[in-house]
């Protein structure tokens, strides 16, 4: 992993001038890629790259990269590198490294835009094209690495991070109203919106060609139309899903550091912890836990039962409040715009202390989304049934009752009733409309108490209805899937990933998004993702015999941190800070009344506000650091 800068002028670049520019964007890559840096300059193009040496360790896999008369830097991992190296070399191109980066100058320069559909890994790369003065922005299909640009009249400038980005254009003023309206909508940010007015995220699968003052976008991945043929027998389509997942893992054991797995105790992790299992003796394992909390946020003795049964070398992470606290502003300055998943604080804290140990850790992320693994997939299966209610009853006992529901993650009974209530108030509605339901922190009646600014209201479920359609199915499962894959994948899962791992200088790989596997599980019947039972009902059938049977009974949980207990305690102070009158009044973003009740509503009891005050806390801080605070 990586983190790559740069920019390309239509006037000469000054090398003066834009040499300082480039290194204060390199610094904030710097824990991106803490084993080093390099930089490359003419008079049309600059281009700036931090290194974490994971694959060829030498001086030759240095960036930026010049060969085959081309420029790249690149972040991410090509798997299957030395087979398209073997490829080129029959071909006749000659290698001066054995990194996967010079493989994607050459298989450029050989095929050019052709080459993408052969790669397997997670990238993000810039191009730059001398000769043709074309530099080319690329990133992965499902977006597991970040890239942003902004483009002018001037040029394009690019990077992995948007602070790096501003640092590189001296330009950090300004927020984009309509995506801190979606901030408050999703708890993040979606692609291709960013926090900064001009500045755009290159969606997943997308490639932005810039030549003559333009800049055409384009998708070269399209999930729609990668499905493969599946067995007919039930038989096969067993064996073909773990041939897939199997060959996935295999792939990202390709390393020249050492490779540990993040293991829960969920079906996730633990399926990763036992592929890797098979193909080596040894195998580290690294789960995390909170010292005194509610069992619904304890994953240790789970992790322990699968470490034990597969016998990996265990390593339990305990994080006590003072810890978690004391890594808050290590969290928020890793973060390079407001992102308000709590789950990103422990998130930090494992990838730390995992990064003392290895270099490259493999995780379940992506499983969720693939095999209809979250509980908001197991309420669709009831939908129906809810829907065949008459209305009178719905409408007139069952939704008024549910809204007057208690509701605490630290209770199993008041968090029982919150994910009754929550099924209860979108369960009535369409299947687009109860998908942006179950995403919406604040609905809009809310938004526009909470925003001075006036900004369109992006139409949430008009986006997720599309996406849905984009899928190409009338599998309603299916369709669901593919929103998420679209919309809270990139957004959500994969930033958080990304940034809190890369802020500790791991690399993280993600068995479950291999887009073989992907596409494989997309042909599939959503019947055979999610029943009445629950979610991964194949990967249960699947995988039977690699772990105990009490692993695939328990049920699931979130990476979470407890949040509601520690904003009326020790992070009280950060909620006065966050609502307090006077510094709204400031920085004229934000009303003061409903972060107000709020926080009484939280210290009441009355109602868990801990999401959106999270999230306002996680703007401030974003704002403090970077822009907008008071």
């Amino acid at each position: 992993m990586c983190g790559i800068a740069g920019i390309a002028s239509l006037d000469r670049i000054d090398r003066a001038a834009i040499a300082p520019r480039l290194a204060r964007a390199l610094d904030r890559l710097a824990p991106r890629g803490p084993d080093g840096q390099g930089t490359w300059i003419d008079g049309d193009c600059a281009l700036g790259h931090t290194r974490l040496a994971v694959i060829d360790l030498s001086a030759a896999g240095g960036q930026p990269m010049a060969r085959h008369g081309l420029v790249i830097v690149y972040n991410g991992e090509i798997y299957n590198f030395a087979s398209l190296r073997a490829e080129l070399e029959a071909l006749g191109h000659i290698f001066e490294s054995s990194t996967d980066t010079e493989i994607l100058l050459a298989g450029w320069r050989q095929w050019g835009e052709a080459l993408l559909p052969r790669l397997r890994g997670m990238f993000a790369f810039a191009l730059w094209d001398p000769g043709a003065r074309e530099l080319v922005l690329v990133r992965d299909r499902f977006g597991k690495k970040p890239l942003l640009y902004a483009a002018d009249g001037a040029g394009l400038a690019f990077a992995s991070d948007l602070v790096a980005l501003d640092r590189l254009r001296a330009s950090s003023t300004g927020i984009d109203p309509v995506a801190l309206r979606l901030l408050f909508t999703l708890r993040f940010v979606p692609e291709p919106w960013s926090i900064r007015p001009g500045v755009a995220k290159l969606p997943a699968g997308h490639l932005l060609r810039f030549a003559d003052g333009e800049a055409a976008l384009g998708r070269w991945y399209d999930p729609a139309t990668d499905r493969p043929q599946v067995p007919a027998d039930s038989d096969g389509v067993l064996a073909g899903l773990r041939d897939r997942f199997d060959a996935a893992v295999a792939d990202r054991l390709v390393a020249d550091v050492p490779v540990g797995v993040y293991l829960s105790g969920g079906i996730d992790s633990a399926l990763v912890a036992a592929s890797m299992i098979r193909r080596q003796t040894a195998v580290r394992s690294f789960t995390v836990g909170f010292e005194g909390a509610a069992p619904y946020y304890e994953e240790r003795p789970a992790a322990r039962t699968v470490a034990r049964h597969l016998g990996t070398d265990h390593t339990e992470i305990v994080i006590g409040a003072d810890a978690a606290l004391g890594a808050m502003d290590a969290v928020f300055d890793g973060l390079d715009e407001p992102f308000a998943d709590s789950s990103a604080v422990p998130s930090y804290l494992l990838a730390r202390e995992t990064r003392r140990h290895v270099t490259v850790a493999l995780a379940g992320d992506g499983a969720d989304e693939v095999f209809a693994g979250y509980r908001k997939h197991r309420a669709e299966t009831y939908a129906a049934a809810y829907q065949a209610l008459p209305g009178w009853l719905r409408r007139g006992l069952i939704e008024p009752a549910s809204a007057s529901l208690p509701e605490s993650k630290t209770d199993p009974v008041r968090e029982g009733l919150r994910r009754l209530r929550r099924f209860v108030a979108h369960a009535g509605k369409s299947p687009a409309a109860r998908q942006a339901g179950l995403y919406r922190l604040l609905g809009e009646a809310d938004l526009d108490r909470l925003l001075i600014a006036p900004a369109p209201a992006p139409d949430l479920e008009g986006m997720i209805a599309g996406l849905r359609r984009a899928a190409g199915t009338e599998d309603p499962i299916n369709a669901m899937l593919t929103a998420d894959m679209a919309l809270g994948l990139p957004g959500d899962m994969l930033v958080k990933v990304d940034r809190m791992s890369m802020a500790n200088g791991l690399e993280v790989r993600c068995p479950f998004l291999d887009h073989r596997l992907v596409a494989y599980a997309a042909a599939l019947p959503g019947g055979l993702k999610l029943g009445r039972a629950g979610g991964k009902l194949i990967l249960r059938r699947a995988f039977a015999d690699r772990l105990p049977r009490a692993v695939f009974r328990r049920p699931k949980k979130g990476f979470e941190l407890p949040i509601a207990p520690w904003l009326t305690g020790p992070l009280a102070d950060r909620v006065r800070r966050a609502i307090d009158p006077g510094r709204l009044a400031r920085q004229g973003i934000f009303r003061p009344d409903l972060p107000r009740a709020w926080s009484r509503d939280l210290i009441a009891g009355r109602r868990d506000t801990s999401e959106p005050l999270w999230t306002l806390i996680a703007f401030q801080a974003w704002a403090d650091r970077h822009g907008g605070g008071a």
